[in-house]
């Protein structure tokens, strides 16, 4: 799963604050889950799917692909691991949480304002109409010469859209939630719509969610894995 180095850096600063966080009544998060990607000058898209396990408290985060072939993706810290057959194929570098820090944010209660308040964003212009409500967050100071603002749309008090810019006002990526649905109190979005803006073209990832448990009880192995000899 790819991101521009642009947005790999405005993710790592982003989230890295998440890790510093209490414990929460809201710690597991399960679901099956697809992923379709589609880049701009190639011809076909990508599709996976699998199962998700992400755990707030042990920073640890689990993807068990069906689809296109059986293997394990495991995230801890900063490092992602590739298992397939109880074999390690590889490990790599990722931002702190990564980009499916969207579950830390649901488990959070944060989704609505994705988090910006946390990281000293504070709201600017806000503009309402048709039952929604379109607010403009601007970065602290001494962010700016890194980060631009960040515009949010909420709809009956759940975020919808998001966009966000770099530090000349230039648009770099775009997000849409959509098929709501209420676990343990919580809205999970369905369906999330990411839009990345490169010089090479647009990079699309559409990710749907289904059968979400929240604070599962049981499946503590996978929650806690333990890597192959040689991780």
């Amino acid at each position: 799963m790819r991101i521009s180095s642009r947005c790999s850096f405005w993710v790592m600063l982003f989230f890295a604050a998440y890790s510093l966080q209490a414990q929460s009544d809201f710690y597991r998060f399960r679901s099956d889950f697809s992923i379709k990607e589609k880049e701009t000058g190639k011809d076909q898209g990508r599709l996976i799917t699998g199962t998700i396990f992400f755990d707030k408290n042990r920073h640890k985060t689990v993807y068990d692909i069906r689809f296109p072939e059986p293997e394990q993706w495991f995230v801890r810290d900063t490092f992602m691991y590739r298992i397939k057959s109880d074999t390690l194929l590889s490990q790599q570098m990722v931002p702190p949480v990564g980009e499916f820090s969207i579950f830390n944010l649901i488990l959070s209660q944060q989704l609505n304002d994705f988090g910006l308040a946390k990281v000293g964003y504070t709201p600017g212009d806000i503009q309402q109409g048709g039952g929604q409500v379109i607010s403009r967050w601007l970065p602290p100071e001494k962010l700016n010469p890194y980060l631009g603002p960040v515009d949010l749309a909420l709809e009956n008090k759940r975020l919808t859209a998001a966009a966000f810019y770099d530090k000349d006002q230039k648009l770099i990526s775009k997000f849409y939630f959509q098929d709501y649905t209420v676990h343990n109190s919580l809205p999970v979005p369905g369906k999330i719509y990411q839009i990345f803006y490169r010089e090479a073209g647009e990079f699309v990832r559409i990710m749907t969610l289904n059968n979400v448990i929240i604070n599962q009880v049981d499946e503590d192995s996978t929650y806690d894995f333990e890597l192959p000899p040689g991780g």
